[in-house]
């Protein structure tokens, strides 16, 4: 009772990876990412089960005789075909064109169904149930793996997530040792409960693995330079940030508050992307650094009328949120010949938002300091000093 209850668990920690959640975004935002599909269990149940039909039949045909071979070989190309839609299920928009790497992960998918189903073909036989247990748990190790490193943008929540896959294995793994099973047993004698046990459990090992290396792997880069120009972050539709579009990005402040502002996009960089913050505090006064915006002229990009900063901000690629549309021709063609467009001045510092604490926060979807709509003008404070104007 305690292996299958256990087995229960396993299964259902592997039916999550498929189902998925959503991506809570940084802030109260549009950047909310419908990445729930509660089907996909049920359709990898019946995609599993026509590739443990297919499978097990060359597994009796075998390659024996050129008749027989290309019996085998159609069978395994429709193995294929039946692997590329779960492949294509779990896998985000940004492969809607890349058709051979969804046909190359569908080979691979029914590679490592074959590999498995051979490793224990002795002990579950032709039980039909057992069978198709270990083709589900394979494929639903393999696509929960797929899906996870595809929608898991930021790392250290990657890692989280193959914190608590791990977790769950080793509970599982420490009741059914205590329920007298092996986790390795010998395929030529073990019960197909055991093989069933060993190859759940196994599955969950791998998922837990692969998502803790690609955290890993993503980590590294990022807090040595910062957030990737690819992939695009979660919930963002156009990528990467055209050179004259205006954008809504989290611009951060030199007091490390941030808020959410239009930008303009004017060069991109391998680690960050130059802009011209956006602001619709009056700036009469400051005519000299900034340029005034008509709403009229900038019509479904802009609510209302506005000033352009002409100071260049650094902004990370993963503060980007959603477009709003493009710059003017002729607003573009005064900037690039008239308008006063300057970097930010050396003695200022580092652009805020680029220190490693800045990184950090970012590489778990956070960020350092506070939403500069929630800080009071008269909010005093010996350790940051009370926000009192706009500052770009």
């Amino acid at each position: 009772m305690q292996a299958f209850l256990a087995g229960a668990v396993l299964l259902v920690g592997l039916s999550a990876s498929l189902i998925g959640g959503v991506q809570l975004p940084r802030l109260r935002s549009k950047r909310l990412t419908p990445e729930f599909l509660g089907w996909a269990p049920f359709a990898v149940g019946f995609g599993s089960w026509v590739m443990w039909v297919l499978m097990f039949t060359v597994s009796r045909v075998g390659f024996t005789g050129t008749r027989n071979t290309w019996i085998c070989v159609g069978m395994l190309g429709v193995c294929v075909l039946v692997a590329r839609p779960m492949v294509r299920m779990v896998a985000p928009a940004r492969l809607d064109g890349r058709r051979l790497l969804v046909a190359a992960r569908a080979v691979g998918l029914c590679g490592v169904v074959a590999g498995v189903m051979e490793l224990v073909a002795t002990g579950i036989g032709n039980q039909a149930m057992a069978g198709l247990t270990v083709v589900y748990a394979t494929a639903a190790a393999v696509l929960g793996l797929l899906r996870t490193v595809d929608h898991g943008y930021f790392p250290l929540v990657l890692l989280w997530s193959a914190l608590r896959k791990a977790l769950l294995a080793v509970v599982t793994g420490y009741w059914i040792d205590h329920a007298g099973g092996a986790l390795v047993p010998d395929p030529d004698h073990a019960t197909a409960g055991a093989l069933l046990l060993a190859v759940l459990w196994w599955s969950t090992v791998g998922v837990s693995a692969g998502c803790a290396v690609a955290a890993a792997v993503r980590l590294v880069p990022w807090l040595r330079t910062g957030p990737p120009a690819n992939p695009a972050p979660p919930g963002v539709k156009s990528w990467p940030p055209a050179v004259g579009d205006v954008w809504t990005a989290e611009l951060t402040h030199d007091d490390n508050n941030f808020k959410e502002r239009p930008v303009l996009v004017l060069e991109h960089t391998p680690h960050f992307v130059r802009v011209l913050g956006v602001t619709s505090v009056d700036k009469s006064g400051r005519r000299h650094g900034y340029l005034k915006l008509r709403q009229a002229e900038w019509e479904g990009v802009l609510k209302k009328d506005g000033w352009l900063n002409l100071e260049i901000a650094h902004i990370p690629y993963c503060d980007f949120l959603w477009r709003h549309g493009g710059c003017p021709d002729r607003v573009w063609d005064l900037l690039c010949t008239k308008a006063d467009v300057r970097e930010r001045p050396a003695r200022s510092g580092p652009a805020p938002g680029f220190t490693f604490q800045h990184r950090l926060r970012s590489a778990m979807n956070r960020h350092v300091g506070r939403d500069a709509r929630t800080v009071r003008a008269d909010t005093g404070s010996r350790v940051r000093p009370p926000w009192t104007r706009e500052r770009v």
